[in-house]
């Protein structure tokens, strides 16, 4: 059947999908792209995946079960207005599009489902950083967060697959950037789901005056997962940054860099030395009030997974013996929210 021919209904019958996925395929059946979804034939998906950081063993899977509209037109059917929904939001980084996993019983096709999404829609947002003057080289290295996304999956589940498809939108539509050390995404104070969920109260906002107020241009100031958070580092992005938003995007003009994470929990300060960079980088940020107990996200972030007990993950470094040490006195981890002038 052709994927003209296709509807909600009878994709998710063919493919196993539940009522939990009814309004997501709703709003799909809403969403006809101005252009068709394409994909490269498996001989010339290999390089791309490769420009998109995919590593060698999960491309080789990725390949296997890599869809056209003729073998799979209901897989296909969700790429194309998947897809669709990305281009709607391109530019907007306070969008909140719903990424669901789909079902287990779909295997690594399944699994993989995302990234066929992303695969698909690199033309577009490579023609969107063109439009806007971003080069090249940060162009590949934002879009390439995909396969560091690949890679932890596999580190955490031991299979090639993605399950942190939401967090790869903001790329796809042009809204983060990677620049150096950092990434930054362009957004606009509690106007979209990055928040932040912790800030001053309204008196105190008030007193700080523009760039902290409902609305205000920002920059979300995210971490990657890899290398080392140097205070030399962080310097070379915020001035990559600052450079690079007022060349492509003028019209952003945010006096603030905001981070949310458990990277900023001042308790970690209490074991960890004063040079560490962890701490170096705690002392950039004035911390909003407020803070998430959250034990659970430190862990996963710091050890890939959430223990049945702290006994069973390893303590080879300061920091994994830190954040085991402070559980086991009965402490619980925090996430935070700070700011920075840019």
């Amino acid at each position: 059947m052709p994927t003209s021919d296709l509807t909600a209904a009878v994709v998710a019958d063919r493919l196993g999908l539940d009522d939990s996925y009814r309004d997501w395929l709703t709003a799909l059946a809403r969403c006809e792209p101005a252009t068709p979804a394409s994909l490269p034939p498996p001989s010339e998906a290999d390089a791309l995946l490769a420009r998109l950081g995919v590593r060698d063993d999960d491309r080789g899977d990725v390949l296997e079960v890599w869809p056209s509209a003729q073998t799979d037109p209901e897989l296909w059917w969700l790429v194309e207005r998947c897809r669709g929904r990305v281009l709607a939001a391109m530019g907007d980084g306070d969008a909140a599009i719903a990424c669901p996993s789909l079902p287990a019983a779909l295997g690594l096709k399944g699994r993989c489902f995302w990234i066929f999404v992303y695969a698909a829609t690199v033309d577009d947002a490579r023609r969107w950083h063109g439009e806007h003057g971003v080069p090249d080289d940060v162009s590949w290295a934002t879009l390439a967060d995909l396969g560091q996304q690949v890679m932890l999956h596999r580190r955490r589940h031991g299979t090639t697959g993605l399950d942190l498809q939401w967090w790869l939108v903001l790329h796809f539509t042009g809204a983060i950037y990677e620049l150096g050390r950092l990434q930054f995404h362009m957004h606009h104070l509690f106007r979209g789901p990055a928040g932040p969920p912790f800030w001053p109260d309204a008196d105190e906002v008030e007193r700080l005056g523009p760039g902290f107020r409902a609305g205000d241009a920002a920059l979300g100031i995210h971490i990657p997962e890899h290398g080392h958070l140097t205070p030399e580092g962080c310097d070379e992005s915020l001035a990559m940054a600052r450079d690079f938003f007022a060349r492509c995007f003028p019209e952003h003009r945010a006096r603030l860099g905001t981070c949310t994470s458990w990277l900023l929990d001042e308790q970690l300060a209490e074991y960890l030395r004063p040079t560490s960079n962890i701490v170096r980088f705690q002392r950039r940020f004035h911390l909003a009030p407020g803070a998430a107990e959250d034990s659970r996200s430190t862990l996963r972030f710091v050890f890939d997974r959430v223990p049945k007990s702290v006994d069973e993950l390893p303590q080879r470094t300061t920091l994994e013996k830190a954040i085991v040490e402070h559980i086991r006195g009965g402490g619980t981890w925090r996430t935070r929210t700070g700011w920075v002038e840019l």
